[in-house]
């Protein structure tokens, strides 16, 4: 496949390019047969997660063995979408149907859940300090925010919000436990206070679909579906600009205050600078869609994803890496 060409606005060709370490973008691992790869992860760098399947068949892929395979769980799952942890033995998956799965070192294990809608992202400030977000989008779901203080996960009422016709908050956030992001479904963010879910308008209908961030005076969320749409907290005001000619973005991480990794459909990966919001795209040999990025303690950078509009039945994954400069 050839590589996808598109036209750069002249302020992202003046963003400095890493010299020191190779930034170009290259297979992980030939995932076409693994089924869709929606979220990765690594506690340490040394271990990398990738989860993802069919729509009736979720799968957890692991490098654990110096080559990505899938990981045994021992469970019977729908699509998981949604990887998040605080170490090695300690791993957090949701997925379809209300699906949350644990890794605690020695087995996996269902949690009891208290929904049934699709969940799409998982967060915790600390092991009984854990969020999951959900809701299919389609107009008889319901928008979910669920909660575990270690005692079980139970469901959020939400505030009543300012947009009509919210059914799917997708991912969640936090630069600490009084501090926690979720977005959604037509430009919808709420922040957690430590108290109460509030609503913050940010400059857009266009759909939210990650957030990511460094601390509390550094958050990024992007979205959009035609075109890519980022806002940028500064610890004082929401920013919000559209990314064209980028696509919609689906993805996003950050290690570095000032840059912010993004991914989205048609083969998009771009790193952006968080004050400018200029942009440098890379252009790796694929056009599937990317879901999720993430960056590991090893200096590595993870981007996976796949063929999600496929009306075939044949799910194809994708899954790219390249080095982390100093600066990222």
């Amino acid at each position: 496949m050839e590589p996808v060409q598109r036209f750069l606005p002249i302020a992202a060709l003046l963003l400095a390019c890493p010299t020191d370490v190779d930034t170009s973008w290259d297979p992980a691992y030939d995932a076409t047969d693994t089924g869709w790869l929606l979220s990765t992860w690594s506690a340490d760098g040394e271990v990398r997660y990738a989860v993802g399947g069919e729509p009736e068949a979720g799968v957890v892929m692991s490098d654990a063995g110096g080559a990505w395979a899938p990981v045994d769980t021992g469970l019977d799952v729908p699509l998981l979408n949604w990887v998040y942890g605080f170490g090695p033995g300690d791993l957090w998956v949701v997925g379809n149907g209300g699906t949350i799965i644990h890794w605690d070192g020695t087995a996996w294990t269902a949690e009891a859940s208290s929904t049934t809608e699709d969940l799409w992202g998982v967060w915790g400030a600390a092991p009984d300090d854990l969020w999951a977000v959900g809701g299919s989008g389609f107009p008889e779901a319901t928008a979910t925010i669920l909660r575990n203080e270690g005692d079980g996960w139970r469901t959020l009422e939400l505030p009543e919000l300012m947009r009509p016709g919210v059914t799917a908050i997708f991912k969640v956030w936090g630069s600490g436990p009084d501090d926690v992001i979720f977005v959604g479904q037509r430009g919808t963010l709420l922040r957690w206070d430590g108290t109460e879910l509030r609503e913050e308008l940010v400059g857009t209908s266009d759909d939210l679909i990650s957030v990511w961030g460094t601390g509390p005076d550094r958050i990024a969320v992007v979205g959009g579906r035609s075109n890519g749409v980022m806002s940028v907290w500064n610890g004082t005001e929401w920013r919000t600009e559209s990314l064209s000619p980028l696509p919609g973005l689906n993805g996003i991480w950050m290690g570095d205050p000032d840059t912010v990794h993004v991914v989205g459909i048609e083969g998009t990966i771009a790193v952006v600078d968080f004050e400018t919001l200029t942009y440098e795209e890379a252009l790796p040999d694929t056009f599937e869609t990317f879901h999720a990025v993430f960056g590991d303690p090893s200096g590595r950078l993870t981007a996976v994803g796949g063929n999600f509009a496929s009306t075939t039945g044949n799910y194809v994954g994708i899954a790219f890496e390249r080095e982390l400069a100093d600066d990222e």
